[in-house]
Parts: structure tokens; C-alpha cells; sequence
């Protein structure tokens, strides 16, 4: 179970450590557009379709850092009206939901992309495929992060119940 944590760790710092690169191409793709389109009158239009396709990358890689360092917006009203015994439930019952949304993403997402893998992107001439495997990759790298996150929770509640005591 170590080796898997271990294994669960590497994985979403190679994401987080992935998604910084990707966006920071993004940024040199999206100035290298302006910059032809602002000085040389004349626009790469490539530059804004490949642009694109690196941030949707981007944000499907780093979704599951995300998670796993509890950087998604929590609601946590009702949970915090609940008494500490129960607020686990809820922790259990959000990780069972966003784990069923990551299974549809990874399901559809495969179903989409294989529907159009013989599209090509304009002026890349690439298959738009390579612009939809984001979702489903990017879900299924995001459930580790979902697990480790569980396991904080569970850890952060144990421990807070022996300190009530």
C-alpha cells in the first residue's frame, strides 16, 4: 500500500511538474501570435490552434494535483454544520461522486475521442483526437489524486478525534 502511495505521489507531481511546462509553451505560443499578429501584420494561425489544445492539456493534467492538495473550491457549509463524527461521511460521499464524474469523463471521453479520430485540426493536420484524449487521460491521472486526498481526510480525522478525547 506504501509503494502505491509512493506510486500515487510521483504520478501527480509528474502532472503538476507537466502542466507548469505546458503552460508556460502556452505562453510563448500565445506571444509568438501576438507578436505576428501586432508587428508583422501577418498572424500564425497555428500558433493560437496548437495554443489552445496545450491549455486544454494543461488544465485535465493538473487536475488531479488539484485535488490532491485540496486546491478545488470547497463547499463547506454543510459540512461544517455537521457533527464531527459525521463531516467523514460527507468526505467519503464527495470522493464516491467525484470519483463516479472522473469514471463518466474517462468513459466518454474515450467514446469521443475515438469518434473523432479520423477529423483532422485545421492548419496543424493532426487528428482532433490528440485535442479530446485530454479528458479521458486527464481524469484517469486525477483519480490517484482523489485517493490521496481521501486518505488526508481520513488521516486528518483520526487524529483530530484523538485529540478531543
Amino acid at each position: 500500500m506504501k509503494n502505491l502511495a509512493s506510486i500515487s505521489e510521483w504520478l501527480i507531481r509528474s502532472t503538476h511538474n507537466l502542466a507548469a511546462i505546458l503552460l508556460a509553451v502556452a505562453s510563448v505560443l500565445v506571444f509568438y501570435q501576438v507578436i505576428t499578429r501586432f508587428v508583422f501584420g501577418d498572424a500564425a494561425a497555428w500558433s493560437e490552434i496548437l495554443a489552445r489544445a496545450v491549455i486544454i492539456w494543461t488544465v485535465f493534467l493538473v487536475s488531479g494535483a488539484a485535488i490532491r492538495l485540496g486546491k478545488m473550491i470547497p463547499i463547506d457549509a454543510i459540512r461544517n454544520m455537521l457533527p464531527r463524527a459525521a463531516q467523514i461521511w460527507i468526505i467519503r460521499l464527495v470522493t464516491t461522486a467525484t470519483l463516479l464524474v472522473l469514471g463518466v469523463l474517462i468513459w466518454f471521453g474515450i467514446k469521443m475521442t475515438m469518434h473523432v479520430v479520423n477529423q483532422q485540426v485545421a492548419m496543424l493536420n493532426v487528428s482532433v483526437a490528440w485535442f479530446y484524449a485530454a479528458l479521458p487521460i486527464g481524469a484517469a491521472l486525477a483519480v490517484p489524486g482523489v485517493f490521496l486526498a481521501l486518505r488526508d481526510s481520513e488521516r486528518a480525522h483520526r487524529d483530530s478525534e484523538g485529540t478531543e478525547s
